[in-house]
């Protein structure tokens, strides 16, 4: 029987060596891609079809925000901007009376103004309208929704018909209900009232991305 030289054994660990190697950077590689952010995605999809350079969140959030600060809405609307897009909250609190999906009549204005602000962004970027409430039940008393589920998807829907109505392609378009399953940080909240904690939960968030 031929015998296995000492050379032969060297390159075979060598070659298994190689092969480890390979194997370790090519799940490196897959675990850097599943922590790439949705928003990188679509941006590198973008850059990749060639298509019309699309105007960068950031600027998209400074526009926003003075338009914001100029209305005086601080306290209505707010923005905050990561790897999940940019997100316009709306206080819920001010914006529907409790338990409704029916905007304020004193805020209709404002809010189709806010929402079409962003029609210039219909055709570059896709939007995600999440409705969101406080933990406190709704009342039972033969009110329109059984729940804060059915609350939060109503909200959503009303402002998803508004973004449309302004321009926005309803396939650009999702709508979320979260009802209280996520609630804001508590980094967030610091030094509010419980009051004032519930009427930050209750929004409805328009995200851009």
């Amino acid at each position: 029987m031929q015998r296995r030289t000492k050379g032969s054994e060297e390159g075979w660990l060598l070659s298994y060596a190689d092969l480890i190697t390979n194997l370790l950077l090519f799940f490196v590689m897959l675990l850097s891609a599943a922590q790439i952010s949705r928003v990188k995605m679509q941006q590198i999809a973008r850059n990749l079809s060639g298509s019309e350079s699309a105007q960068s969140l950031e600027s998209i959030q400074k526009e926003i925000d003075s338009k914001i600060k100029a209305a005086g809405l601080e306290k209505v609307v707010r923005t905050n901007l990561n790897d999940e897009g940019l997100a316009l909250s709306l206080n819920s609190g001010i914006m529907f009376d409790s338990g409704s999906a029916a905007v304020r009549s004193e805020w209709e204005q404002t809010l189709n103004s806010m929402l079409k602000s962003l029609s210039a962004y219909g055709s570059k970027y896709s939007f995600a309208v999440e409705g969101h409430t406080d933990s406190t039940p709704i009342s039972q008393g033969g009110g329109k929704f059984a729940s804060n589920w059915e609350l939060a998807s109503s909200r959503a829907i009303e402002l998803r018909a508004r973004l449309e109505t302004h321009g926005i392609p309803r396939q650009h378009i999702r709508v979320e209900a979260y009802a209280d399953t996520k609630p804001l940080p508590e980094s967030e909240l610091a030094g509010l009232t419980e009051e004032e904690r519930l009427a930050r939960h209750r929004r409805v968030v328009v995200r851009v991305y």
